[in-house]
């Protein structure tokens, strides 16, 4: 039992000490934003601000940008999810349920796109961008985006349908339903915690994209949120505090959402770990 006790207090320990590394750096940029410019530099640094300042969001808000880059990376994030699931979720279930020659190797090779670095495919993007006159439009991102995350939900689908039991598929033949109404009535209800997990890790795969963003855009117009962060740092300043108050409104919708969902989120990322 005391063997137990000790074994429970260690795994708590380290439970402790790694979401400590994983959270200190948001909680320390929500206390940079509290501070003022003076504190944000002080030596030794300063834990708690004192006074605590709002002044950072303030101006953030009232400069106009923010709401613009927001609006931009809504548009463009949610626009790509939604046309990915539209085609990613079919695509997993044809990669899953119908084997033909050569599946193997296309599945492998659409999943290979994912060990690539994104920044080799930063210039074709570019050039295909310039040649249908994209260049700077919220457009050539969706365009951009797509393959990226068609290719992470095709990965999590995919694993998921795959599991599915044939018996549930064989009845729905029985009752009459062909691939489409398989597909419709019992492959995607049964697979809702799944399809969470592939649309909230494929929004924040375009939500937080910074590569391709900063190379096809050039003005507000287009630019998103975390082009607008990078504009804070300047060759001739850093505004530390604004940035940091930025970071902050940035995260907030997707931690809400996250948070909402949690349910679902836990239930899709543990799908498919056993059989039936």
């Amino acid at each position: 039992m005391r063997a137990f006790r000790i074994s429970n207090i260690g795994s708590y320990v380290i439970l402790f000490l790694m979401a400590l590394f994983v959270l200190l750096p948001f909680f320390w940029t929500v206390l940079t934003s509290l501070k003022t410019e003076a504190n944000i530099f002080s030596v030794p640094p300063q834990w708690i601000p004192n006074p605590v300042t709002f002044d950072h969001y303030a101006d953030v808000l009232r400069e106009g940008q923010f709401q613009a880059f927001m609006k931009n990376s809504l548009i463009v994030s949610i626009s790509s999810t939604l046309i990915s699931l539209a085609i990613g979720i079919p695509g997993a279930y044809g990669f899953a349920k119908y084997r033909y020659r050569l599946s193997g190797i296309l599945f492998g090779s659409i999943i290979a796109v994912r060990m690539f670095p994104p920044i080799v495919l930063g210039v074709p993007y570019f050039l295909m961008m310039i040649q249908l006159g994209l260049i700077d439009s919220k457009l050539g991102l969706i365009i951009t985006y797509l393959p990226l995350q068609l290719t992470l939900i095709i990965w999590i689908m995919e694993g998921f349908f795959r599991e599915l039991p044939h018996e549930i598929e064989e009845a729905g033949e029985i009752d009459g339903l062909g691939s489409v109404g398989k597909f419709i009535r019992i492959a995607l209800p049964l697979s809702l915690p799944s399809i969470v997990v592939a649309t909230i890790f494929s929004f924040l795969q375009a939500w937080n994209e910074f590569l391709f963003a900063l190379t096809l855009t050039r003005t507000e117009v287009s630019q998103t949120m975390p082009v607008g962060i990078a504009g804070y740092v300047t060759t001739f300043s850093n505004f530390w505090g604004k940035m940091a108050a930025t970071d902050i409104l940035f995260i907030i919708p997707v931690l809400l959402i996250t948070i909402f969902i949690q349910r679902g989120l836990i239930k899709g990322l543990t799908a498919g770990a056993s059989k039936g």
